[in-house]
């Protein structure tokens, strides 16, 4: 062999032999990280599931004895247990390491509100330091911390198992060199004698002779090349069609990836989607909005640092929050473009792999402000209307008992008994009324009986109604009549519910020797109804407020009548399915003035 070649083949073997013992221990220490982090996720979250109370008890020994069994010493540094209050219940380490630690390290571990993983390096020594911390929770209250220190053992790639696994390689790289250069050098060395032959082939006609043998022993040489090379087109050919094979699949899967990505964020809630050790694997548009953040800030990151809050990241640390929600107010600090007072419904559940393996959790947040008001308003109707309802009926079952019990014998007092009790019926039955036709307006079930409703009737039916009982209260009645009364289509009868309920009002909220107002008119093709009263009046704070369900002023002048809070109401929502408008104008101590246009429309009696 040439001393050149041998240069060049030693210089390929160092070459080789470094590379792959460079590659070696980079991968050794990849692996001990890995294999650390793994053990320091699992033992953190493996002891914090032990009952913080055995700790301060006779079990802490057993425990401990059976933790520095199983543990590796090489990899083991310190292990502290610290309860609610931050005091340490358990301190297993080497030395005086404590003080050692930096204080921010500590501060965090004692306060994360998830598995938190933290690296540092002792002063005076250049180990990495690696700190697991776990709260341990109890009924959903956290009750203690588990921090725990592993570094990475000595490293051992030198050693004789090592060096002798490098030498077998070694030998082999150098086998490989020899055995592939000899191999050229044979299988060429017919093409160089050719070479050769061929300048003396022309000399004389022995030499033409020995290059024909030649030619005929380098024949199969070049028959098995060429096999050699069709041989390995065809495996470049499967190759090439395997390759355009994952190609298309990488595509398909690529496809659906960013499908299930797209309609992860067309959800109108947040979703985050973490991993076992509960850090983010995946955020949605929503989510993201919520918090004021790129998905660069928390991707990847641990579950606690990026949902900063106490009573959340406990309720998905607990193993038994599969399946369950939890409405959570108070959200400001996490989610800065959320309004104050906003509820947030935070459901999770475990994503589950192959085998039925748990391969991350899904934590999704649903703004049920709407939703939770709606719950609470409709618990309020529910007891508003039991009230309502109650208060009647009570009245009528105590003087219906008192004169079935023969308890008044005075006629006269049984005449009001009576009268009470015919009163309290009429209010039941015209609270219940009140409730049905809301209800089927709201609902859009209620149907309009639409006909022409003549205004000179309808104004004086409604005079009727309580004409007697304002002449008992000495109030007198203005009516304003046009000259020319106008018509106008629409459900009379709810059309005179709207309209007494509001005269209804000013007989009750007017003092005696008072004055109630009724005047009809026409203005832009709209009949107007205006109603005026001397009575109590309504403050400016609570007018926004009178055309709702239930509400009641709270003028005592206004609390010491009879009233359900469902007339106004009752009239509004009339007004405006027959498309009209109400208002009020009023001020305290000078009355009220209620005004209610409602739209003419074109009617036919037919042809002529």
């Amino acid at each position: 062999m040439k001393p050149r070649i041998s240069i060049a083949l030693l210089v390929i073997f160092i070459i080789g032999v470094t590379i792959l013992t460079l590659n070696m221990k980079q991968q050794d220490e990849k692996q001990k990280i890995q294999d650390i982090l793994s053990k320091g996720n699992y033992l953190s979250s493996l002891i914090s599931l032990y009952p913080i109370m055995e700790f301060e008890s006779d079990k802490r020994d057993y425990f401990l004895r059976t933790l520095t069994e199983y543990t590796s010493k090489e990899g083991f540094v310190y292990l502290f247990i610290h309860g609610h209050a931050g005091n340490a219940l358990v301190s297993l380490s080497s030395g005086d390491l404590s003080s050692k630690i930096p204080k921010d390290i500590q501060t965090k571990s004692i306060t994360a509100t998830g598995l938190l993983k933290q690296t540092f390096e002792v002063s005076g020594s250049k180990d990495k330091i690696f700190e697991f911390a776990k709260p341990v929770y109890k009924n959903g209250q956290r009750n203690g911390t588990i921090r725990l220190g592993l570094k990475l053992p000595p490293s051992a790639f030198f050693s004789s198992e090592r060096l002798s696994f490098l030498a077998m390689i070694a030998f082999l790289i150098l086998a490989v060199l020899f055995i592939g250069y000899y191999g050229v050098t044979l299988a060429l060395k017919p093409l160089k004698n050719l070479d050769q032959s061929v300048i003396t082939a022309g000399s004389d006609s022995e030499s033409a002779v020995k290059y024909s043998g030649k030619i005929a022993g380098i024949a199969p040489i070049i028959d098995d090349l060429e096999e050699y090379l069709s041989k390995i087109k065809s495996k470049v050919k499967i190759i090439e069609t395997d390759n355009v094979d994952l190609i298309s699949k990488l595509g398909v899967t690529t496809f659906e990836k960013n499908k299930i990505v797209k309609m992860l964020d067309s959800i109108n809630f947040g979703i985050i989607i973490t991993d076992v050790q509960e850090n983010i694997d995946h955020i949605n548009a929503y989510m993201l909005k919520l918090l004021d953040k790129k998905p660069e800030d928390v991707v990847y990151q641990p579950f606690s640092a990026v949902i900063d809050h106490s009573e959340i990241t406990s309720f998905v640390s607990n193993e038994d929050m599969a399946g369950q929600s939890k409405n959570i107010s108070g959200l400001g600090s996490i989610f800065p473009e959320t309004p104050p007072g906003e509820i947030f419904k935070v459901s999770a559940n475990y994503l589950m792999g192959g085998e039925n393996t748990t391969i991350g959790k899904i934590i999704s947040f649903h703004n049920a402000t709407v939703e939770s008001l709606a719950e609470r308003a409709k618990h309020e109707f529910i007891a508003h209307v039991a009230h309502e309802i109650l208060t009647p009926i009570t009245n009528i079952k105590s003087y219906n008992e008192m004169l079935m019990d023969g308890e008044i014998e005075d006629a006269e007092l049984q005449k009001e008994f009576y009268n009470t009790i015919h009163e309290q019926t009429n209010r039941l039955a015209d609270m219940v009324k009140n409730l049905l036709n809301i209800s089927k307006m709201e609902m859009g079930s209620l149907t309009l009986n639409k006909g022409l409703v003549k205004t000179d009737w309808f104004f004086g039916d409604c005079i009727e109604s309580i004409e007697a009982s304002a002449s008992e209260k000495n109030i007198t009645i203005e009516k304003n009549k046009p000259d020319i009364f106008p018509n106008l289509m629409g459900d009379k009868d709810l059309l005179k519910t709207a309209i007494i309920n509001i005269l209804g009002n000013a007989l009750k909220y007017t003092p005696p020797n008072g004055s109630i107002t009724l005047e009809i008119s026409e203005q832009d093709k709209m009949v107007v109804f205006d109603i005026t009263d001397t009575g109590y009046g309504i403050s400016a704070e609570e007018l926004p407020h009178i055309f709702e369900k239930f509400y009641r002023s709270s003028d005592p002048q206004i609390t010491d009548q009879d009233g359900s809070g469902l007339g106004l109401a009752t009239t509004a929502e009339i007004v405006h399915l027959h498309g009209g408008e109400i208002d009020v104008q009023s001020e305290p101590g000078r009355g009220s003035h209620f005004t209610i246009k409602l739209p003419m429309e074109d009617f036919y009696l037919g042809e002529s």
